[in-house]
């Protein structure tokens, strides 16, 4: 397989967004709605700045890399770049064309509709408190207690009479729980619940399964929505986090829960992480998309701390310490893949 040529040592907004600017065009010159006026500009396009030939020959390699797409060039065999002949050879073989450029915008309408839904889905309509993609906010409870919650999260509060009852619908939460015996704070999540013995803990929920960790304090975490009831269920210290999912038991074990929240003060920690769960992280914070291209690199150990605001430098520190190359396509997606 042909890859396009390695240009990580340019990286910045302009690439960016030539490398934006050459998909586009690659989209529109593959087809069946090109015109002469299109073709034409094109051609001015190509001609005014090498760097754009060069970017449109990335954008080429890297679609046929993603989708098995054919060099839509006529000339590519020999090097030449798309002029007038791109005109004949597309009329004589667009049916063909026709049913391989689809593919290419699929991929950037499926990039701009997951980033849609980033910003908030159906949990956030019945939502007491949420936030969008990258956002984090603080909220007071009526009863004293705190809740933050970190990116893409959604949850409901009713403070009753008998129960202080959360649910979080989806994405993490961090607590801080004013102390009232009579009053359990209870957070259900998927199929179990965490309730409060006077302590601060978070909670997240993603692939279906959820973590609960604490910071001070205790937790009981158990089965279904009365958290205590349950005598299978365990009782969590300082330091500890159970983590369950919709069958089998819960699983405990003792973990830098201070790291795994420090999303709290505008920080992302990794320490000698799976590259396949730093993106993942990572992936929660920016909207769109980020893709393994090769699943072998998501297997490398990636080490360090990053603004929760910047994640384009975590990206950047990948890129320059791992074998990887960073490619953004657009603003919705990037694609990981192995340097060389």
């Amino acid at each position: 397989m042909t890859r396009p040529r390695r240009r990580s040592a340019n990286t910045g907004p302009h690439n960016d967004a030539l490398a934006e600017e050459a998909t586009a065009w690659f989209v529109r010159m593959t087809s069946d709605a090109v015109s002469e006026a299109d073709r034409r500009a094109f051609q001015a396009w190509l001609d005014r700045d090498p760097a754009h030939r060069a970017a449109y020959e990335d954008a080429q390699a890297l679609w046929g890399e993603l989708g098995g797409l054919p060099d839509p060039r006529p000339g590519a065999a020999t090097g030449s770049p798309p002029s007038d002949q791109c005109a004949r050879h597309k009329e004589e073989s667009s049916p063909r064309r026709r049913s391989h450029v689809w593919p290419v915008a699929a991929a950037i309408l499926v990039a701009g509709v997951v980033g849609l839904w980033a910003l908030g889905g159906t949990d956030s309509l019945r939502a007491d408190y949420a936030t969008a993609v990258g956002e984090t906010r603080e909220a007071a409870l009526a009863d004293g207690s705190v809740v933050r919650l970190n990116t893409d999260t959604a949850l409901t509060v009713d403070l009753g009479d008998d129960c202080r009852c959360v649910e979080l619908l989806r994405g993490e939460a961090f607590f801080t729980v004013a102390s009232e015996p009579d009053r359990p704070f209870r957070v259900t999540a998927g199929d179990g619940t965490a309730q409060a013995l006077g302590t601060a803990f978070a909670v997240r929920e993603a692939d279906a399964a959820v973590r609960v960790g604490v910071v001070e304090g205790q937790v009981r975490v158990a089965r279904g929505q009365t958290g205590g009831d349950d005598p299978d269920g365990v009782t969590l210290g300082a330091g500890e986090v159970a983590r369950y999912g919709p069958v089998g038991g819960i699983e405990t074990r003792h973990a830098d829960v201070a790291a795994l929240t420090a999303w709290r003060h505008g920080r992302l920690v990794f320490s000698d992480r799976r590259l396949r769960d730093v993106v993942a992280e990572l992936d929660r914070y920016r909207p769109g998309a980020i893709l393994f291209l090769e699943s072998a690199i998501a297997e490398a150990r990636f080490t360090g701390v990053f603004r929760l605001d910047d994640t384009g430098r975590a990206l950047a520190a990948i890129e320059a310490t791992l074998p990887v190359d960073v490619i953004h396509v657009t603003p919705w997606l990037t694609l990981l893949r192995a340097d060389g």
